[in-house]
């Protein structure tokens, strides 16, 4: 009551509090073992790489840390199993879409400091508490000696009008943003392609119309 205006709180989960929500929500973590995805035919494999090699100015220039070939073991995190893991790089083990999913979730088992009160960030929202709740975006976009970024990448690949003909890095929106918008977005492409054949039918149809309007009169 005593702060004019808006006021602003930023929460920060520390790795103990990472780990220990991981654990309870079962999130399934990358361990070290990794295996190979094994190809099909030699034929198969032979039209797979024409058409990617064709279609290559479509990708998009998200070079991945692993070849594709080559996928990670996720296994439910454990603290006591925490050997199994690849924790080389603690600050990138848990992703920005898997730590606000953790943070989320603490704050909706708050309770509140009323005795006989809902509990929940939920509840405090409804009641006018705070005004909204929401996670940050990580890293730089704007600066250009700035670190690559997971952000900065979707920004320049996927978020810009100059690359609309390109195919959309859906592993990175996933990373990301979470699997239900990776899901969303995965089939807007989809839906998005199968209409250019029919975009393609109507715009002919369009111009015979246009052709043949004086000659073609009901």
């Amino acid at each position: 009551s005593k702060i004019l205006g808006i006021g602003f709180l930023k929460i920060h989960a520390p790795w103990t509090v990472l780990c220990r929500e991981a654990e309870i929500m079962k999130l399934k973590m990358p361990t070290k073992k990794v295996y190979e995805v094994k190809q099909g035919s030699n034929l198969v494999e032979k039209i797979r790489l024409f058409i990617h090699k064709v279609t290559d100015p479509l990708h998009p220039k998200v070079d991945p840390k692993r070849p594709e070939d080559v996928k990670s073991l996720s296994l439910p995190f454990s603290r006591e199993k925490q050997h199994l893991f690849d924790l080389s790089d603690k600050d990138k083990f848990f992703d920005s879409k898997t730590r606000s999913s953790i943070v989320f979730e603490v704050l909706k088992r708050i309770r509140w400091t009323r005795p006989n009160y809902s509990m929940g960030i939920t509840s405090l929202l409804a009641n006018g508490v705070y005004t909204s709740a929401y996670p940050l975006h990580d890293g730089e976009i704007e600066d250009g000696d700035a670190e690559p970024n997971d952000r900065k990448l979707l920004f320049e690949e996927w978020a810009s009008y100059s690359v609309f003909y390109k195919y959309q890095p859906i592993g990175l929106i996933r990373k990301y943003f979470g699997e239900k918008v990776g899901l969303y977005f995965a089939w807007l492409g989809v839906y998005t392609q199968m209409l250019i054949p029919a975009s393609i039918i109507g715009v002919i149809v369009f111009l015979y119309g246009c052709a043949t309007v004086d000659d073609n009169i009901p």
